[in-house]
Protein backbone atom coordinates (compact mmCIF):
# COMPACT_ATOMS: atom_id res chain seq x y z
CA UNK A 1 0.00 0.00 0.00
CA UNK A 2 1.44 3.67 -0.77
CA UNK A 3 2.24 6.06 1.40
CA UNK A 4 0.20 9.47 2.31
CA UNK A 5 -0.09 12.66 4.26
CA UNK A 6 -3.11 14.62 5.86
CA UNK A 7 -3.01 17.52 7.54
CA UNK A 8 -6.41 18.94 9.59
CA UNK A 9 -7.34 20.67 12.25
CA UNK A 10 -9.07 21.03 15.83
CA UNK A 11 -11.84 23.21 17.17
CA UNK A 12 -9.13 25.09 18.66
CA UNK A 13 -7.39 25.39 15.34
CA UNK A 14 -4.07 23.25 16.51
CA UNK A 15 -3.17 21.35 13.57
CA UNK A 16 -3.40 17.16 13.28
CA UNK A 17 -1.06 15.18 10.76
CA UNK A 18 -1.81 11.81 9.83
CA UNK A 19 0.95 9.60 8.23
CA UNK A 20 -0.24 6.48 6.76
CA UNK A 21 -0.28 3.26 4.36
CA UNK A 22 -1.31 0.30 6.00
CA UNK A 23 -0.06 1.80 9.53
CA UNK A 24 -1.77 4.94 10.87
CA UNK A 25 0.13 7.68 13.06
CA UNK A 26 -1.32 10.83 14.12
CA UNK A 27 0.90 13.86 15.09
CA UNK A 28 -0.06 16.73 17.15
CA UNK A 29 1.28 19.98 16.57
CA UNK A 30 0.73 20.62 20.26
CA UNK A 31 3.68 19.32 21.60
CA UNK A 32 4.91 17.83 18.39
CA UNK A 33 3.51 14.04 19.95
CA UNK A 34 2.46 11.30 18.65
CA UNK A 35 -1.15 11.12 19.71
CA UNK A 36 -2.07 7.69 17.54
CA UNK A 37 -0.22 4.94 16.25
CA UNK A 38 -2.39 1.82 14.78
CA UNK A 39 -1.36 -1.07 13.00
CA UNK A 40 -2.62 -3.74 11.15
CA UNK A 41 -3.32 -7.46 13.31
CA UNK A 42 -4.18 -9.96 11.11
CA UNK A 43 -7.88 -8.94 9.69
CA UNK A 44 -8.08 -5.70 12.38
CA UNK A 45 -6.04 -3.19 13.78
CA UNK A 46 -4.37 -2.63 16.85
CA UNK A 47 -4.10 0.78 18.94
CA UNK A 48 -0.41 0.86 20.08
CA UNK A 49 -0.01 3.53 21.65
CA UNK A 50 -2.09 5.44 24.94
CA UNK A 51 -2.51 9.20 23.60
CA UNK A 52 -4.01 12.16 24.91
CA UNK A 53 -7.84 12.98 24.46
CA UNK A 54 -7.65 16.35 23.54
CA UNK A 55 -7.21 17.63 27.00
CA UNK A 56 -4.81 20.66 26.98
CA UNK A 57 -3.23 20.77 30.16
CA UNK A 58 -1.20 16.78 29.35
CA UNK A 59 0.03 16.94 32.67
CA UNK A 60 -3.60 15.32 33.79
CA UNK A 61 -3.00 12.74 31.45
CA UNK A 62 -0.05 11.67 32.66
CA UNK A 63 2.32 13.02 30.45
CA UNK A 64 1.75 11.17 27.89
CA UNK A 65 3.67 10.90 24.56
CA UNK A 66 4.89 14.01 25.79
CA UNK A 67 8.09 15.45 24.59
CA UNK A 68 10.35 16.48 27.41
CA UNK A 69 13.16 19.07 26.92
CA UNK A 70 14.93 20.65 27.53
CA UNK A 71 15.13 17.84 30.72
CA UNK A 72 13.18 14.91 31.32
CA UNK A 73 11.45 13.23 34.23
CA UNK A 74 12.94 15.21 37.68
CA UNK A 75 14.92 18.33 39.01
CA UNK A 76 15.45 18.68 42.08
CA UNK A 77 13.71 21.35 43.76
CA UNK A 78 13.32 22.70 40.32
CA UNK A 79 17.14 24.11 40.78
CA UNK A 80 20.79 24.00 39.16
CA UNK A 81 23.67 25.87 39.30
CA UNK A 82 25.35 27.20 35.82
CA UNK A 83 27.99 29.40 35.14
CA UNK A 84 28.47 29.93 38.73
CA UNK A 85 24.28 30.71 38.04
CA UNK A 86 21.42 29.42 40.04
CA UNK A 87 18.58 28.75 38.12
CA UNK A 88 15.08 27.63 39.42
CA UNK A 89 12.51 26.36 37.05
CA UNK A 90 8.79 27.73 37.20
CA UNK A 91 6.65 26.15 34.93
CA UNK A 92 5.64 22.50 36.44
CA UNK A 93 6.05 20.85 39.88
CA UNK A 94 5.21 17.53 41.10
CA UNK A 95 5.57 17.48 44.97
CA UNK A 96 8.83 20.16 45.52
CA UNK A 97 10.67 18.86 41.80
CA UNK A 98 10.57 20.50 38.28
CA UNK A 99 8.92 17.61 36.06
CA UNK A 100 9.31 16.91 32.20
CA UNK A 101 10.81 20.45 30.61
CA UNK A 102 9.06 23.20 29.27
CA UNK A 103 8.04 22.50 25.77
CA UNK A 104 5.42 19.37 26.20
CA UNK A 105 2.65 21.67 25.11
CA UNK A 106 4.52 24.15 22.94
CA UNK A 107 2.64 24.97 19.77
CA UNK A 108 4.90 23.32 16.97
CA UNK A 109 5.12 24.64 13.31
CA UNK A 110 5.14 22.44 10.22
CA UNK A 111 8.24 23.07 8.66
CA UNK A 112 7.83 20.40 5.91
CA UNK A 113 5.93 17.34 4.82
CA UNK A 114 7.56 14.61 2.52
CA UNK A 115 5.80 11.42 0.85
CA UNK A 116 8.23 9.14 -1.01
CA UNK A 117 7.52 5.40 -2.45
CA UNK A 118 8.23 4.17 0.63
CA UNK A 119 7.73 6.62 3.55
CA UNK A 120 6.04 9.63 4.30
CA UNK A 121 7.56 12.45 6.62
CA UNK A 122 6.67 15.43 8.78
CA UNK A 123 8.96 17.67 10.32
CA UNK A 124 8.06 19.97 13.29
CA UNK A 125 9.50 22.91 14.80
CA UNK A 126 9.76 25.23 17.83
CA UNK A 127 11.63 28.38 18.51
CA UNK A 128 11.70 28.47 22.54
CA UNK A 129 12.47 32.78 23.54
CA UNK A 130 13.76 31.40 27.22
CA UNK A 131 11.08 32.38 28.67
CA UNK A 132 10.96 30.61 31.82
CA UNK A 133 13.56 31.86 34.74
CA UNK A 134 14.80 28.51 35.14
CA UNK A 135 15.78 28.39 31.68
CA UNK A 136 16.52 31.67 30.26
CA UNK A 137 18.21 30.19 26.86
CA UNK A 138 16.97 30.13 24.00
CA UNK A 139 17.35 27.27 21.30
CA UNK A 140 15.15 25.61 18.65
CA UNK A 141 13.66 22.28 18.60
CA UNK A 142 13.17 20.11 15.08
CA UNK A 143 11.27 16.62 15.78
CA UNK A 144 11.13 14.63 12.61
CA UNK A 145 8.52 11.78 12.67
CA UNK A 146 8.86 9.23 9.42
CA UNK A 147 6.56 6.24 8.66
CA UNK A 148 8.11 3.70 6.85
CA UNK A 149 7.03 0.36 5.40
CA UNK A 150 6.70 -2.71 8.22
CA UNK A 151 5.14 -1.01 10.91
CA UNK A 152 8.17 1.13 11.88
CA UNK A 153 8.47 4.43 12.73
CA UNK A 154 11.44 6.94 12.99
CA UNK A 155 11.90 9.85 15.51
CA UNK A 156 14.59 12.49 15.39
CA UNK A 157 14.87 15.42 17.26
CA UNK A 158 17.68 18.19 16.89
CA UNK A 159 18.16 21.08 18.88
CA UNK A 160 19.84 24.29 17.65
CA UNK A 161 21.47 26.51 20.57
CA UNK A 162 20.54 29.91 20.05
CA UNK A 163 21.89 31.90 22.79
CA UNK A 164 25.16 33.74 23.31
CA UNK A 165 26.69 31.02 26.03
CA UNK A 166 27.17 27.20 26.29
CA UNK A 167 23.99 25.64 27.40
CA UNK A 168 23.09 22.53 29.30
CA UNK A 169 20.64 20.21 27.31
CA UNK A 170 18.52 16.95 27.81
CA UNK A 171 16.31 15.37 25.69
CA UNK A 172 13.64 12.62 25.99
CA UNK A 173 9.92 11.39 25.27
CA UNK A 174 7.06 10.00 27.12
CA UNK A 175 5.43 7.62 25.26
CA UNK A 176 3.23 5.16 26.88
CA UNK A 177 2.73 1.25 24.69
CA UNK A 178 -0.26 -0.71 25.07
CA UNK A 179 -0.50 -4.53 23.35
CA UNK A 180 -3.95 -4.76 24.88
CA UNK A 181 -4.80 -6.54 27.64
CA UNK A 182 -2.62 -6.01 31.27
CA UNK A 183 1.15 -4.94 31.11
CA UNK A 184 1.16 -7.92 34.09
CA UNK A 185 1.23 -10.37 31.02
CA UNK A 186 3.86 -8.54 29.07
CA UNK A 187 7.48 -10.41 28.63
CA UNK A 188 9.95 -7.31 28.47
CA UNK A 189 13.78 -7.47 27.49
CA UNK A 190 16.60 -4.87 27.51
CA UNK A 191 19.86 -5.27 28.41
CA UNK A 192 21.30 -3.07 31.37
CA UNK A 193 24.43 -1.95 32.48
CA UNK A 194 23.09 -1.17 35.85
CA UNK A 195 19.95 0.50 37.32
CA UNK A 196 20.45 4.22 39.01
CA UNK A 197 19.45 3.73 42.71
CA UNK A 198 16.51 6.14 43.53
CA UNK A 199 15.94 8.59 46.64
CA UNK A 200 12.66 8.09 48.25
CA UNK A 201 11.34 10.72 45.86
CA UNK A 202 12.68 9.46 42.87
CA UNK A 203 15.88 11.39 42.79
CA UNK A 204 19.14 9.63 41.95
CA UNK A 205 21.49 9.34 44.42
CA UNK A 206 24.67 8.39 41.96
CA UNK A 207 25.15 4.92 42.89
CA UNK A 208 24.16 2.19 39.67
CA UNK A 209 23.15 -1.25 41.19
CA UNK A 210 23.51 -4.18 38.91
CA UNK A 211 20.28 -5.38 37.35
CA UNK A 212 19.89 -7.96 34.89
CA UNK A 213 16.32 -9.26 35.14
CA UNK A 214 15.11 -8.17 31.95
CA UNK A 215 18.75 -9.38 29.75
CA UNK A 216 16.66 -12.76 28.65
CA UNK A 217 12.93 -11.59 28.68
CA UNK A 218 11.27 -11.81 31.69
CA UNK A 219 6.92 -11.32 32.62
CA UNK A 220 6.53 -8.34 33.81
CA UNK A 221 4.14 -9.79 36.20
CA UNK A 222 2.82 -7.13 39.38
CA UNK A 223 5.76 -5.15 39.51
CA UNK A 224 6.25 -1.62 39.33
CA UNK A 225 8.39 0.45 37.34
CA UNK A 226 9.53 4.09 38.22
CA UNK A 227 12.57 3.29 37.07
CA UNK A 228 16.18 4.52 34.85
CA UNK A 229 18.89 1.87 33.25
CA UNK A 230 22.02 2.28 31.52
CA UNK A 231 21.30 0.42 28.65
CA UNK A 232 24.22 -1.41 27.04
CA UNK A 233 25.66 -0.12 24.21
CA UNK A 234 26.43 -3.00 22.09
CA UNK A 235 23.12 -3.91 22.71
CA UNK A 236 20.59 -0.78 22.55
CA UNK A 237 16.84 -2.64 22.20
CA UNK A 238 13.87 -2.68 24.36
CA UNK A 239 11.10 -5.38 23.57
CA UNK A 240 7.75 -5.55 25.21
CA UNK A 241 5.89 -9.12 24.06
CA UNK A 242 2.19 -10.15 24.22
CA UNK A 243 -0.04 -12.87 22.41
CA UNK A 244 1.96 -13.17 19.48
CA UNK A 245 2.68 -9.00 19.21
CA UNK A 246 5.93 -6.79 20.12
CA UNK A 247 7.10 -3.55 19.82
CA UNK A 248 10.51 -3.30 19.90
CA UNK A 249 12.50 0.21 20.65
CA UNK A 250 15.75 0.94 19.12
CA UNK A 251 17.90 3.89 20.12
CA UNK A 252 20.09 4.80 17.66
CA UNK A 253 22.13 8.05 18.78
CA UNK A 254 22.83 10.20 22.26
CA UNK A 255 20.04 7.77 24.31
CA UNK A 256 22.07 5.77 26.13
CA UNK A 257 18.90 5.60 29.31
CA UNK A 258 16.51 4.34 29.58
CA UNK A 259 13.69 4.96 31.76
CA UNK A 260 10.17 2.92 32.98
CA UNK A 261 6.92 3.49 34.39
CA UNK A 262 3.83 1.23 34.67
CA UNK A 263 0.52 3.39 35.64
CA UNK A 264 -1.75 2.07 38.17
CA UNK A 265 -3.96 0.81 35.72
CA UNK A 266 -1.87 -1.33 34.69
CA UNK A 267 -3.05 -1.04 30.58
CA UNK A 268 0.11 0.57 29.06
CA UNK A 269 4.04 0.77 29.88
CA UNK A 270 6.10 4.26 29.63
CA UNK A 271 9.20 3.05 27.57
CA UNK A 272 11.21 6.51 27.44
CA UNK A 273 14.50 6.95 25.73
CA UNK A 274 16.30 9.68 27.58
CA UNK A 275 19.71 11.78 26.50
CA UNK A 276 20.57 11.22 30.36
CA UNK A 277 19.78 10.59 33.90
CA UNK A 278 17.08 12.33 35.70
CA UNK A 279 18.29 15.54 37.39
CA UNK A 280 21.54 15.74 35.04
CA UNK A 281 21.37 19.13 35.22
CA UNK A 282 22.61 18.42 38.82
CA UNK A 283 24.29 15.13 38.85
CA UNK A 284 25.81 15.61 35.28
CA UNK A 285 25.12 12.27 34.50
CA UNK A 286 24.67 12.17 30.44
CA UNK A 287 24.22 16.01 30.69
CA UNK A 288 24.75 17.61 27.17
CA UNK A 289 26.83 20.75 26.94
CA UNK A 290 25.87 23.16 23.77
CA UNK A 291 27.98 25.71 21.83
CA UNK A 292 26.83 28.56 21.33
CA UNK A 293 25.22 27.94 17.30
CA UNK A 294 26.03 24.43 17.76
CA UNK A 295 23.37 21.53 17.16
CA UNK A 296 23.02 17.93 18.17
CA UNK A 297 20.24 15.49 17.71
CA UNK A 298 18.97 12.41 19.05
CA UNK A 299 17.21 9.81 17.07
CA UNK A 300 15.22 6.07 17.64
CA UNK A 301 12.96 4.10 16.01
CA UNK A 302 9.67 2.00 16.66
CA UNK A 303 8.93 -0.80 15.08
CA UNK A 304 5.71 -3.35 15.66
CA UNK A 305 5.25 -7.09 14.88
CA UNK A 306 2.99 -9.82 14.87
CA UNK A 307 2.80 -13.38 14.15
CA UNK A 308 1.08 -14.47 11.19
CA UNK A 309 -2.14 -16.26 11.82
CA UNK A 310 -2.69 -19.41 11.88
Amino acid sequence: MSFDLKIQAQNNSIQLIDLYNETIIEIHCKGALMNRWRAKNGNQFQDLILGNDGADHFEMNGFRSGKMSPFSCRIDAGKYHWNNQLFQFKKFYLGEHAMHGLIYDANFSILRTEVHENFAEVTLSFNYQGTDAGFPFPYKIIVQWTLYADNRIGLKTTIVNHSNSIIPIMDGWHPYFTLGGQVNDYTLEFQSNGKLEMRDDMIPTGSIMEDTNYNTGKKIGDTHFDDCHLLDPTHQEIKISYEGMSILVQPKHNYPYLQMYTPNDRKSIAIENLSGAPNCFNNKMGLQQLEPQGQIYFETTYQFSAASPQ
